[in-house]
């Protein structure tokens, strides 16, 4: 007849949904893992913000002047014809342009040459921690190896090389360069065969497979035995390279700032990269400025002997008709018409000069040159008209003006030309281009990258978020069960006790576990204890149910080794012994079992050679405690499984049953082996112990399934080492102790 167990544990209903007390009590159970993830992560992102190599910025600021005023241009910006002739090369500079010739291969390429930026040399460091080693060990010039390993860079090494030509086909190969004494070297390729040796300060020479090699090293400052990586990459592939890590910017739209930064590893390098990119963006502005005014006086000196010519025979043929007919009066209206003549004449020359210069550079469609040609257009027009006024006027004043007007035009155009090739002469030799260099690039002191601070704030919160997503993760995919109500639903099945969890108990297990001697119980050594109140509970809980049982034997058993089964048949049975009553405690797992280690006992003889044949008084440990007997593991049999199933273990246990109040059984785990359910076909009651948190339904599920298809009916559930209720405040299982004390 089945057991009728009540419910002796009131659980507080678990709410329906997650509460904040729920997160922090997951978060409280997995403290220790949470803390072993943070500090992994604190430590992994201490090591990279130490190890990883500072990166440095370099930045120069650079003016781009929309116009050159220092170019012979009037100070009140009048528009005369020297301004304008003056201003024919000095075009105004578009900032997007400017941006586009900074990271061109013409500013690039010098700088990658001049700098030798195609060439790499350094030394080998300590893999990992060589670099950082270096870096703090060198500030003093060489330091000493360490680990007893010259070969390797431990800081102070210094290495110039401003010739290294190697074949195209060995670009980006490896060369390995060491240090020899009295100031020599000796380089070998990537399959170690010696390429050349020299001093330092020569033109070496060696030969490989694939061709010659030239090397000169102006400065090497290492330890004999010290060894560097030398190569040499594609002047292109360099300039490149560096034209995509350049970052050049205007800093504020149309203010005519330009900003060019640049990162890198080594702070004076990478600001001596950007200083001579900005020396050389400012020297071609310079050189095309000039080279435009020489282009463009060219074309004056090759204009002044015509219009000299051109003069003198207006002057002459004035002169001629002043000596024939006499000085001719000008009416107030011809002197006025003559001054009309002579601006337009000047203005329209002075285009047209201003056109056959640009035609020299632009085609017809070019915006300027149509915008000329839209202006002379104009101007001729005006011409016409004048031109068309000065028929009106009498014959011999219409020579006189037309002669008078000629000297006139010709000696203001040569006036002007010829102050504008003396100006543009001065301009060619004192030229200082659209731009300049307003800030250059200083090395900096620390680096942008790694903020080693901040790396390590947020490795810390990374691993605490880490740690937390883990326990989550660890609670969902592996989480036991933790309350009452959830194993009731889960199994149908009734929890008759719940143990709560005993810091003493931790340390007699501790003692079980070293095989100290003596008694290790609990009940025995703190019977106050709140497990024991728990334990207690059971008891009294058994002692109703047993009036109802099919006999007096009790199985106490659980879906694996760390359920706490052990802990809970030591302590009842010594809780029932203690109430008077005659109790054996029978280990009936012969593989693994450890109940007598409890008692200081040793493990044979027990079941295992009862079952074999030995004497039963002579296997059975009296009164290790008062009222309570003990039947060990026994010796390790071979066939413990067949020796459950024998008719001699069904006589045991009925005899057993008559001579004791109480049997109890502790066996091994269900999931591990059959020995379980064969014992329990053989109890009248079968109890099984689930440690909090440990089990996830599934696993218990199991167990119980287990049990099922081999007859064997679960009567209750004992759920032990249940933590103290600190974070929850309704909704979890908890307990309440009530400790004795004296008035």
């Amino acid at each position: 007849m089945a057991t009728n167990f009540e419910n002796r544990y009131v659980d507080v209903q678990t709410a329906d949904e997650l509460r904040l007390s729920d997160y922090l009590t997951v978060i409280s159970q997995h403290w220790r893992m949470i803390l072993v993830v943070t500090l992994s992560a604190l430590l992994i992102g201490t090591t990279v913000a130490f190890v990883q190599t500072p990166v440095y910025r370099a930045d120069a600021m650079i003016q781009v002047d929309t116009a050159n005023d220092g170019n012979g241009g009037n100070a009140n910006g009048n528009k005369d014809a020297l301004q304008t002739m003056a201003s024919i090369f000095d075009t105004k500079a578009v900032t997007s342009a400017q941006i586009e010739l900074l990271r061109s291969r013409l500013v690039i390429d010098e700088t990658v040459r001049k700098l030798h930026l195609d060439i790499t040399a350094a030394p080998h460091h300590f893999p990992v921690i060589g670099k950082m080693l270096a870096r703090w060990r060198g500030s003093d010039g060489l330091a000493p190896p360490l680990f007893g390993m010259p070969q390797y860079g431990w800081g102070g090494e210094q290495i110039t090389v401003s010739l290294f030509d190697t074949p195209k086909d060995m670009y980006d190969k490896p060369f390995a360069l060491t240090v020899l004494p009295d100031d020599s070297y000796v380089v070998t390729d990537e399959s170690g065969a010696e390429v050349l040796r020299a001093r330092t300060g020569q033109l070496a020479v060696g030969t490989t497979s694939r061709g010659p090699v030239r090397l000169q090293i102006d400065q090497l400052i290492a330890r004999p035995g010290t060894q560097f990586s030398l190569s040499r990459a594609s002047t292109l592939d360099t300039v490149n390279k560096l034209q995509k890590e350049l970052n050049v910017v205007e800093t504020t739209v149309q203010s005519g700032i330009i900003a060019v930064t640049l990162e890198g590893a080594d702070s004076e390098l990478t600001a001596a990269i950007v200083n001579n990119i900005a020396r050389q963006y400012v020297q071609q502005d310079i050189d095309r400025k000039s080279a435009e005014a020489e282009h463009t006086l060219a074309f004056l000196d090759q204009q002044l002997p015509q219009l000299r010519t051109e003069l003198d025979q207006a002057e002459q043929r004035y002169n001629t008709f002043r000596n024939k007919e006499g000085t001719v009066d000008l009416s107030e209206e011809s002197r006025l018409l003559l001054q009309q003549i002579v601006e337009n004449k000047t203005k329209l020359v002075d285009l047209q000069q201003q056109r056959a210069e640009l035609a020299t550079r632009f085609t017809a469609a070019h915006p300027a040159v149509a915008a000329l040609d839209a202006q002379i257009a104009q101007l001729q027009s005006v011409q016409g008209g004048l031109t068309h006024n000065v028929s009106t006027l009498p014959d011999t004043e219409q020579t006189a003006l037309r002669m008078l007007r000629d000297v006139r035009v010709d000696t203001e155009l040569y006036t002007n030309l010829l102050n504008s090739a003396q100006q543009l002469r001065i301009v060619k030799a004192g030229q200082v281009g659209n731009v300049r260099v307003v800030d250059y690039a200083e090395p900096a002191d620390d680096p942008v990258r790694p903020q080693r601070a901040l790396l390590i704030l947020i490795s810390t919160g990374l691993g605490l978020v880490l740690g937390i997503l883990a326990a989550f993760t660890r609670k969902t995919l592996y989480g036991g069960v933790q309350n009452t109500t959830e194993i009731e639903s889960l199994l149908g099945v009734p929890v008759c006790a719940v143990v709560p969890r005993s810091n003493l108990q931790i340390r007699v297990q501790r003692n079980v576990g070293l095989r100290r001697a003596g008694v290790h119980v609990l009940a025995a050594q703190a019977p106050d204890d709140v497990a024991v109140e728990g334990v207690r509970s059971l008891r009294t809980t058994l002692q109703y149910a047993l009036t109802s049982a099919r006999n007096n034997v009790v199985m106490l058993t659980g879906s694996r080794p760390d359920a706490g089964k052990s802990f809970m048949s030591v302590n009842l049975s010594a809780l029932v012994a203690s109430a008077h009553k005659r109790v054996l405690l029978i280990d009936g797992d012969m593989r693994r079992g450890d109940i007598h280690k409890h008692f200081g006992l040793p493990h044979t003889p027990g079941l295992a050679d009862v079952l074999n044949g030995a004497d039963i008084q002579e296997c059975v440990l009296r009164d290790v405690l008062p009222g309570l007997d003990v039947l060990t593991k026994g010796g390790l049999p071979g066939n413990p499984s067949e020796l459950l199933m024998s008719d001699r273990f069904r006589t045991l246990l009925e005899h057993f049953g008559r001579v004791y109040d109480l049997v109890i059984v502790d066996t091994p785990p269900v999931l591990a082996v059959t020995d379980a359910a064969l014992i329990g076909k053989h109890a009248g009651t079968t109890l099984m112990v689930v440690r909090h948190g440990r089990h996830p339904p599934t696993e218990i599920s199991e167990a119980l399934k287990r049990l099922v298809n081999a007859g064997v009916n679960l009567h209750g559930v004992l759920l032990t080492d249940v933590p103290p209720p600190k974070l929850n405040l309704g909704g979890y299982t908890g307990y309440y102790g009530y400790e004795s004390r004296a008035d």
